[in-house]
């Protein structure tokens, strides 16, 4: 197998294809970015301005991004034999190409059977530093139960339109609502991070944003958002909630029961006939939550995570 070459090096439609065929398995997932993504990704690794590695005749790509010390990569294997060990060497190659102020490195999987993923992540979880965060995707039937009033917000919380809340203080309560948690692993903990990701869910980037079934709930008195809602969608017949967060000073108190019967209320008033979410699989809490009203899993992901350790301050371990 010939070793895996610089992106800048591949030509544009064979990028393309690999980009597109990525494309098509994240959509699996409801995490298909939209518009142009794959024209645009596909001009920033050939012009150099996003890292990124092929293997010739559509059978690999790896790309990586960069932000402070966090890195966020993806390896996407085409058909055919060998996925296994091309699988591997992308990633190998993305890891070792690290430069040394990146302490951690999110990477995500597409393109590889059940069997062959869970080869390479296990290959990979071997490195010193290594975590695997599994995830699955969990989903439910709207009916006209759903339809049903839920009443006023508990306490003193008021509800507020997301377009009118600063996408500063969405941030800064997803910060604090997973902060400790494996889903921080996967942003950061710098509400700044949280701000990149609201803006492309804001911006309509993971498919058509639902301000009619997306709410903040603050309490005016001192001012403060304590829970927000963000929904999308994914087909005219099928939403996904993308961010559910409830800040923990209000925890154990129904506002995560009451802001997430709301947001069914809502995407059955507006026509949906199905929703979906994803949950980390140790958020043991939310996943309760959903199960009680009615989701069940349908997919699940596996994201490998590593982290610089003590003994490597400066260089990866298999540099």
């Amino acid at each position: 197998m010939v070793d895996p070459r610089p992106a800048t090096d591949a030509p544009l439609d064979v990028l393309e294809g690999l980009l597109q065929d990525m494309r098509r398995k994240l959509e699996l997932r409801d995490e298909a970015p939209s518009g142009a993504w794959v024209e645009r990704s596909a001009g920033a690794l050939r012009a150099g301005r996003q890292a990124g590695w092929f293997l010739p005749d559509g059978a690999g790509l790896a790309l990586v991004s960069v932000r402070d010390a966090d890195a966020f990569g993806h390896v996407h294997v085409g058909p055919g034999p060998g996925a296994v060990e091309r699988a591997e060497r992308l990633a190998t190659i993305l890891l070792g190409a690290l430069p040394a102020p990146v302490h951690t490195a999110a990477v995500g999987f597409t393109g590889l059977a059940v069997e062959d993923e869970r080869a390479v992540l296990a290959t990979l979880a071997q490195r010193k530093g290594s975590t695997l965060i599994g995830r699955r995707a969990m989903e439910r039937a709207l009916g006209p139960e759903d339809g049903a009033p839920v009443g006023a917000p508990p306490a003193e919380l008021r509800f507020v339109p997301i377009r009118a809340v600063t996408i500063e203080s969405l941030a800064e309560l997803d910060a604090r609502a997973f902060a400790g948690s494996v889903d921080a692993m996967l942003v950061g903990s710098d509400p700044a991070h949280y701000r990149e990701v609201l803006g492309t869910v804001l911006g309509g980037e993971l498919g058509l944003f639902l301000d009619a079934a997306s709410t903040a709930l603050y309490r005016p008195d001192p001012p403060r958002l304590y829970a927000a809602l963000l929904s999308t969608e994914r087909s005219a017949r099928r939403a996904v909630f993308v961010d559910f967060m409830v800040d923990p000073e209000f925890r154990h108190r129904g506002l995560g029961t009451f802001l997430l019967r709301w947001g069914l209320r809502a995407l059955w008033a507006l026509g949906y006939a199905r929703v979906r979410l994803w949950v980390s699989d140790e958020n043991l809490p939310a996943r309760r939550l959903y199960e009680a009203h009615g989701f069940r899993a349908t997919a699940t992901a596996v994201i490998y995570r590593w982290s610089r350790t003590a003994e490597d301050p400066h260089a990866h371990p298999d540099r």
